[in-house]
């Protein structure tokens, strides 16, 4: 059982990893008024100031940092403490927090999340979808225990290993006057209206990178829209909006009733690999371990 002091630490740990009160409640799922009085609690209980607020953000004492080293080391030996229970009970159980970028998070998870819940029905999923920036910080961050990211994110904290490889492809309106070709030369796309997603996403990073291989900076573009999600892009392009590059996972559906058409861009590889991510420092429970064992098991 967590003492109401250990929970005030793990409380304090929480905080100083997010730098603030309110992502802290997130995390936590408490309220931030809870949080204010756990910090100050401790504060009342070791007598001395444990976090500076300045500027809306929260940064840690002299006297902070020597304890978030003991709120780690307490952190670290619950995790064990579950972990060797579970193993002793034989059963693979407790919480479990996927975060994934946006076009694995919507096309790919739910499958393979729903399959390991099959076959764990004790683990709690929560999955948490985002771009590929916020989920990479939330990984680093401590508040997801694995993520499935979209081309690779370089950080020393950051372990990556490879889960398969996905491709980009040109999508337009099946009336489109390209709808009855297989390929297009990249000069054509210059003086078509081009839908893309929102900076920060592993989606426009491929994207960028192939284009600029072939000659083709976004400047020289007709960029008419940027959308924060591949469904929104799809439905836009249904709409006559223009066309987009997303990836071939996204628009299986779509081909097949011919709602939308792909056309392949001459000379220009838009593959990319998924990777599983999680980070080194952050304790891996019985649940994560299954979980990642599970995706590096699957044949996809």
């Amino acid at each position: 059982m967590i003492t109401l002091l250990d929970n005030q630490l793990l409380t304090f740990k929480a905080v100083a990893e997010q730098k603030s009160f309110s992502r802290a409640a997130r995390v936590l799922h408490l309220t931030q008024p809870a949080i204010s009085l756990h910090i100050q609690s401790l504060e009342e209980y070791f007598g001395t100031r444990l976090l500076d607020r300045n500027n809306r953000q929260v940064t840690l004492t002299e006297a902070g940092r020597v304890l978030y080293n003991y709120a780690l080391e307490l952190s670290r030996l619950y995790d064990e403490v579950k972990k060797a229970l579970a193993d002793i009970s034989g059963k693979v159980k407790g919480n479990l927090v996927v975060g994934a970028t946006l076009t694995i998070g919507e096309y790919f998870l739910p499958s393979i999340a729903g399959e390991f819940k099959r076959q764990y029905p004790d683990v709690e999923i929560t999955l948490r979808i985002a771009n590929t920036q916020e989920i990479i910080c939330r990984t680093l961050n401590g508040e997801l225990d694995l993520a499935l990211i979209e081309g690779q994110a370089k950080h020393p904290n950051l372990i990556q290993e490879d889960l398969f490889q996905d491709e980009l492809v040109l999508i337009i309106h099946p009336e489109h006057r390209w709808a009855g070709r297989r390929e297009i030369t990249p000069e054509e796309l210059r003086e078509e209206p081009l839908i893309l997603r929102e900076e920060g996403s592993g989606t426009r990073q491929i994207t960028e990178a192939g284009l600029r291989k072939a000659g083709l900076e976004l400047s020289t573009l007709k960029v008419v829209m940027e959308l924060g999600s591949t469904q929104a892009i799809k439905e836009a392009v249904e709409a006559g909006l223009g066309v987009a590059i997303i990836s071939r996972l996204a628009i299986k559906k779509e081909i097949r009733y011919n709602l939308l058409r792909e056309v392949r861009l001459q000379g220009i590889d838009f593959r990319r690999t998924f990777h599983i991510a999680y980070n080194r420092h952050k304790f891996r429970s019985a649940a994560a371990e299954a979980f990642l064992a599970f995706l590096l098991s699957t044949n996809f």
